[in-house]
């Protein structure tokens, strides 16, 4: 792999480590980081920060960085990509009116080198509308292990709803109202244990952010999640071994 300017990406690992000192775990971080020179080297479109490792120096810190390098930085809620992959069409409305009210005071930032990248980003938290093309297309993801993220969230989302209904009584106003006022629910069986395990269950690719598909699990060497798997090792291994050994 041939990089250009290796050595202003090597300076701004060193920066980025410096906020991560001390983690007793040093994976998460060293992830983001990757990220962020994957964006700087153009593998990337979109870093995205502040979903999933939410250390607040650590976004704190990136978000300074970035601002020192003119990167762009879009400020917006979590894209929701559902409605496009075709996810949770069985969940009645009062119950996605609610998720999705709970789900927009999530807030992340989106960090690209490009203004006209920066620019669709801007359009796509403003109109809150995403495909599932888009995403993947902007955070560097393979479209099916997206569409896999959406469907299994669908699922746990079910999950909670059948439970809700049953404690209902089959009573879609009481389950929207006891849904409203934060009534706790737990799992009572064995089998709501099941369901919720295996929606809950992820599999990460090395050296990316992808939690991979059935499909790219089962797909070998050459389903694209372990190509991005391949690329990011790559991209690791040149900029530095440091970086490398964290990730492992």
């Amino acid at each position: 792999m041939s990089l250009q300017n290796k050595s202003r990406l090597r300076n701004t690992l060193k920066k980025l480590s410096r906020l991560a000192a001390g983690d007793e775990d040093p994976r998460p971080s060293a992830q983001e980081a990757l990220d962020f020179l994957a964006m700087m080297a153009s593998q990337k479109p979109v870093m995205l920060l502040g979903r999933g490792y939410n250390e607040q120096v650590w976004i704190k810190g990136v978000l300074q960085i970035a601002t020192d390098l003119r990167l762009q930085i879009v400020e917006g809620p979590f894209w929701d990509a559902s409605a496009d992959a075709g996810a949770g069409a069985d969940l009645p409305d009062w119950y996605l009116d609610h998720t999705r009210a709970a789900f927009a005071e999530h807030r992340a930032w989106y960090i690209c080198r490009a203004r006209a990248t920066a620019d669709e980003v801007a359009e796509i938290c403003e109109s809150a509308a995403i495909t599932v093309a888009q995403e993947a297309r902007l955070l560097n993801y393979p479209e099916c292990c997206v569409r896999a993220h959406y469907e299994r969230a669908a699922e746990y989302q079910g999950m909670w709803l059948d439970l809700l209904r049953r404690k209902a009584k089959g009573d879609d106003a009481k389950a929207a109202d006891m849904l409203a006022k934060g009534e706790p629910l737990e799992p009572e069986t064995d089998e709501d244990m099941k369901r919720l395990e295996a929606a809950m269950k992820t599999v990460p690719v090395p050296y990316t952010s992808i939690n991979s598909c059935d499909a790219c699990i089962d797909g070998g060497p050459t389903a694209p999640a372990n190509i991005k798997s391949i690329e990011g090792r790559e991209l690791a291994t040149e900029i530095d071994e440091g970086l490398l050994r964290a990730l492992g």
